[in-house]
């Protein structure tokens, strides 16, 4: 019978241990290198939604600039056709002149009647889009802010300010001896500013401990607002271009006066 052959326990434990100890090595390995890629996959996820809103904030922000302008050129346009017209109509009420007729004289009555149909003179209009938040806090009797009072409310809106030219108080100097006709016009201002109720958007709002955003909050931060939007207007020249406006658009309207190519006519602006 042959010798059985016996085997060394101690290496064989050694044996069965360091190939456990490679398989724990190998999966902590593969656990790690899932869980980087999974790190990996979410901040490429990330990366992708920042980018994806960033784009639709920059379409926004286009659009509403393209929709402005747009809006701008349209008011523009309707605005030069109304004086075009104007001109045209009171060409056709001009009386025609034969060769043997008198040159007629422009008094002052007469100045005063071509100018009364379009009294109240608007020339400018400013449209505009905004976004804003107020925020208030109640306070005690003494002035001292109440603790965790504050609330606040976030609206969008959009408006139109108009500026123009009272031409009732324009002052009119006829000079007959020198044939010379001064129109000083005063200085324009804001005629209307108004944002209608279905422009405006609520955004947000946050009330405080005993201390609700109401109604009249409401109230007041819109007319707040409107008289911001209209020094941001004038801030960026709306007054002034509805002067020089104005003054073409009044020497145009009297130039088609009968007898007028007798007069040296003058528009003039108070500062």
């Amino acid at each position: 019978m042959a010798p059985r052959k016996r085997y060394d326990l101690d290496v064989f434990d050694e044996d069965l241990g360091e190939v456990i100890e490679d398989t724990d090595g190998r999966k902590g390995i593969t656990k790690t290198i899932r869980r980087v890629l999974n790190h990996r996959k979410l901040a490429v996820i990330l990366l992708v939604g920042v980018v994806f809103v960033i784009l639709l904030l920059v379409l926004w922000f286009s659009n509403n600039s393209q929709k402005e302008l747009q809006e701008q050129l349209e008011q523009q346009e309707v605005q030069l056709e109304r004086q075009n017209q104007l001109i045209e109509a009171l060409k056709d009420r001009a009386p025609e002149a034969d060769s043997h007729s008198t040159i007629p004289i422009i008094t002052r009555e007469t100045v005063v009647e071509q100018l009364g149909s379009i009294r109240e003179l608007v020339t400018q209009e400013y449209i505009y889009t905004n976004a804003d938040k107020r925020e208030s806090s109640a306070t005690w009797l003494w002035g001292i802010e109440r603790p965790f009072s504050g609330n606040s409310i976030l609206v969008t809106y959009d408006g139109t300010i108009k500026a123009g030219v009272d031409l009732s108080q324009a002052d009119i100097v006829i000079d007959d001896e020198n044939q010379t006709i001064t129109v000083t016009l005063p200085p324009s201002q804001i005629t209307d500013n108004n944002i209608p109720q279905e422009s405006i958007t609520v955004v947000e709002v946050k009330n405080g401990l005993f201390n609700e955003v109401t109604f009249d909050n409401y109230n007041e931060f819109i007319a707040e607002q409107k008289l911001i939007m209209e020094q941001r207007a004038i801030g960026q020249g709306l007054l002034t271009k509805a002067d020089e406006e104005a003054a073409a658009l009044v020497k145009s309207i009297l130039s088609v006066l009968p007898g007028m190519d007798a007069y040296t006519l003058t528009i003039e602006q108070v500062e």
